[in-house]
């Protein structure tokens, strides 16, 4: 059987008596810290800095099944997460959770992203990189209907809606059913009640995706069912536009494999990334320790 990838169980048995940070990544030996329910990872896939998850210690499918009595430790630990990368690299950051999605096939429990984005992100280069995102997935487009095939797959949708319904030459061959989203047409829940206002949908077996950033306009709660990893393709895109030094370490990546999607953690691991992420989460942890001393004790909060 199949170990969970995000078992607390695994990752505290891993690192529990270890005595100084490892040099090579493996399979649960990430954590960096741990409260009285949830825990810190460094993650796969760090192509920005300072990357790390917040994972549940129980088992559960997604955040909207906590206990209220969590709440407060929940949104501390994610506010201290912030304020390491905030405080270590002079970042802003985002977060985001795929509610449901059973990322990692099935084996799954509730996890949030937090990823650092570049210091002047704003709240119009978050909302274009949302809408591109959306874009590049063909968001709200059910099917093309060509002759007599329903075309659903996102590969055959892309090509044709880019090759011939994107141009000017009409052909009454196809039709689009659906029409392209937006990020103002997302909202359907209100990101300031996350995460309990998605209980009756995730109890109906739904699915949603959550996307915080410091700014209202360019964050959402939706319910509709993107595909998984719909934050790390936004952050990707939103430091395309804003740091060339990336833009052209993802150039050199790309022309060694013109196939590879940066923010896919399954294309490109970032090793070097995964380590340095989980250095600057215990340096900045053990500063913010003096700051939140009296929290640090409430929650429990251990730097591993």
């Amino acid at each position: 059987m199949k170990k969970d990838q995000l078992s607390w169980e695994e990752f505290y048995k891993e690192c529990k008596n270890r005595t100084s940070l490892p040099t090579k990544v493996k399979e649960f030996n990430r954590l960096v810290a741990h409260t009285k329910n949830f825990f810190i990872i460094s993650g796969y896939g760090a192509f920005t800095p300072g990357y790390l998850l917040l994972i549940s210690k129980d088992f559960l499918p997604s955040f909207g099944k906590i206990h209220s009595s969590e709440l407060e430790e929940l949104n501390f630990t994610i506010k201290i997460i912030k304020d390491v990368i905030n405080q270590e690299l002079n970042r802003k950051s985002v977060v985001f959770e795929h509610g449901m999605c059973a990322c990692i096939g099935g084996l799954d429990r509730a996890h949030i992203h937090v990823m650092s984005i570049h210091d002047n992100s704003n709240e119009k280069t978050i909302s274009d990189s949302i809408n591109s995102v959306l874009y590049n997935r063909k968001a709200g487009i059910e099917y093309i209907e060509y002759k007599n095939y329903k075309l659903q797959n996102i590969h055959d949708i892309n090509q044709i809606y880019e090759d011939i319904v994107s141009s000017k030459e009409k052909s009454d061959d196809y039709k689009v059913v659906g029409n392209l989203l937006k990020i103002n047409d997302v909202k359907n829940l209100s990101e300031d009640k996350w995460p309990h206002v998605t209980l009756d949908h995730i109890n109906n077996g739904g699915h949603y995706v959550y996307f915080k950033s410091d700014y209202s306009r360019s964050s959402f709660l939706t319910t509709n069912n993107f595909q998984t990893q719909f934050g790390r393709e936004v952050v990707y895109e939103n430091e395309l536009l804003l740091n060339n030094q990336f833009k052209k370490k993802v150039t050199k990546l790309k022309n060694q494999n013109k196939n590879l999607q940066i923010w896919r953690w399954q294309h490109h691991t970032f090793e070097k990334e995964i380590l340095d992420s989980m250095k600057i989460a215990k340096k900045g942890l053990l500063k913010l320790n003096k700051i939140y001393k009296d929290d640090f004790k409430k929650f429990e909060l251990r730097i591993v």
